[in-house]
């Protein structure tokens, strides 16, 4: 794997509350004008597909999901080439939908939920970050199932807009990071927290606290004290500012951003391609989705290590705020789903919700004894991508 002529430019950059999760390290901007990473497989000749995504090369997408997902293609004969470039749009810059739909590149990601009109039921997903439990690979298992095989209206403004969807994701689960001990009750009462987005506000305000209701970097923030606590993922603990102000972490169901699509395709090129070679595409993605899932959380998990080895305290929530926060994300589930009309053009989100849950809880069983990577990606293509018609799927309007 070649890495080359690498720049990368750092600028600072405010924590927004409904794209939170695509921060990751405290990083910032990354132009990346020139690193290639090809994988190829000499049973094809053709020009290898183009991959561009908007993340730097230590971001899991890139390091874990995208790099699991073309040793996938290079390890299956017959399979596309894959030169994934991080030198693609933001995610939530239109461009990373508009790019592919003109097929300037074969594969790309966006974050769906930023693009509210054209995909709604990604911002719907997105809403409910706090719904299910804790294990964020089920919840993206969950997320694809419904979106690729489910979710008629959702295959329908994919085909409109000349992508083909392959996998979502699930970002580093959010943690309360806090200038005092907040994992109790009665400490939930008096914070003030920025959080990643309203459904996190509402949780704030559910169980007494205040959320901060513009967007900033929690740093700053904390430091001024405008602010007393932030949910915000452990990556954050990078930021100096952070670290210096935040001497507390709870972890508890916070939830994740999960209005993403870490895997999309051009229709076009999808077009080109053979039912065999459509078929290697779909189990690589189950490949790169738990590349991606479990890249970020390894990288959660060392940010909190490191922070702890510095004194950082990590507590976890008593039994009667864990009860208290489950009883508020249950309650906020059914407003999402009674106010998605109105919010979402979304007629049906009862439905959805409760067809997410299901799923949800089926791949957190199903994924409970995957001990590696190899085990965890058997079941997402056995339940998922093996029951997709490579000869219909993202080439016809339902």
């Amino acid at each position: 794997m070649n890495q080359k002529n690498v720049t990368t430019v750092k600028a600072r950059r405010l924590f927004r509350k409904e794209e939170a999760g695509l921060r990751v390290m405290g990083w910032l901007c990354c132009l990346l004008a020139a690193m290639l990473i090809v994988l190829s497989s000499p049973a094809r000749a053709a020009e290898p597909a183009r991959a561009h995504i908007g993340f730097g090369p230590d971001h899991p997408l890139a390091q874990s999901g995208w790099r699991a997902f073309g040793e996938r293609l290079d390890k299956t004969k017959g399979a596309p080439k894959l030169s994934l470039f991080l030198n693609g749009p933001p995610p939530s810059d239109q461009a990373a939908i508009e790019s592919l739909g003109r097929n300037d590149y074969a594969f790309g990601a966006a974050a769906l939920s930023a693009f509210p009109t054209a995909f709604p039921y990604a911002a719907l997903l997105a809403e409910l970050g706090l719904a299910g439990g804790e294990d964020e690979l089920a919840a993206a298992a969950a997320a694809t199932e419904l979106l690729a095989l489910d979710c008629v209206a959702c295959r329908q403004s994919f085909f409109r807009r000349r992508v083909v969807f392959l996998g979502a994701y699930g970002a580093a689960r959010y943690v309360m990071l806090s200038q005092e001990p907040a994992n109790t009750v009665v400490a939930f009462r008096s914070l003030s927290a920025l959080t990643p987005g309203s459904a996190w506000d509402r949780l704030i305000q559910r169980l007494g606290g205040r959320a901060h209701e513009e967007d900033g970097d929690p740093g700053d923030l904390l430091a001024k004290g405008a602010i007393t606590a932030a949910i915000a993922t452990p990556m954050e603990l990078s930021d100096p500012d952070v670290w210096r102000n935040a001497r507390y972490a709870l972890k508890a169901p916070f939830g994740a951003y999960r209005g993403g699509a870490a895997f999309l395709g051009s229709a076009a090129y999808w077009q080109s391609l053979t039912p065999n070679e459509r078929r290697a595409v779909l189990t690589a993605t189950a490949d790169g989705i738990v590349g991606v899932v479990w890249g970020y959380q390894n990288m959660a998990d060392a940010a909190l290590r490191a922070a702890a080895a510095r004194g950082l305290q990590v507590d976890v929530a008593t039994p009667q705020l864990d009860e208290a926060i489950r009883a508020a994300i249950a309650a906020d589930n059914k407003l999402v789903a009674e106010t998605a009309g109105e919010r979402f053009a979304v007629r049906d989100a009862a439905l959805f919700l409760d067809r997410f849950l299901l799923l949800y809880d089926k791949f957190a069983v199903l994924l409970s004894t995957a001990r590696d990577a190899p085990s965890a990606a058997a079941v997402l293509k056995r339940e998922i991508f093996d029951r997709i018609s490579v000869e219909t799927y993202g080439l016809t309007k339902g």
